[in-house]
């Protein structure tokens, strides 16, 4: 299996923005996380992340960035 941060022929390299909200509703713990965004850079999926935990620092939740992969179109 390839390690998800290495390069891949049919996948592209793909930085979610992951909400987590606290407490995890423990009968749901699904609806605690949501992917909110996603960028092809990691610098301004970073640059939001920050913003987005600044901004939201009083509302019980936090933001995190995900490595993840999206098909090539060919």
């Amino acid at each position: 299996m390839v390690p998800i941060d290495k390069p891949h022929s049919q996948y592209r390299h793909v930085y979610a923005i992951v909400r987590i909200d606290t407490p995890v509703n423990a009968d749901q713990p699904e609806d605690s996380i949501a992917v909110v965004k996603v960028f092809l850079s990691k610098k301004e999926a970073e640059g939001e992340t920050t913003r987005l935990n600044r901004i939201n620092v009083d509302k019980h939740c936090t933001y995190h960035i995900c490595i993840t992969r999206m098909p090539l179109i060919q």
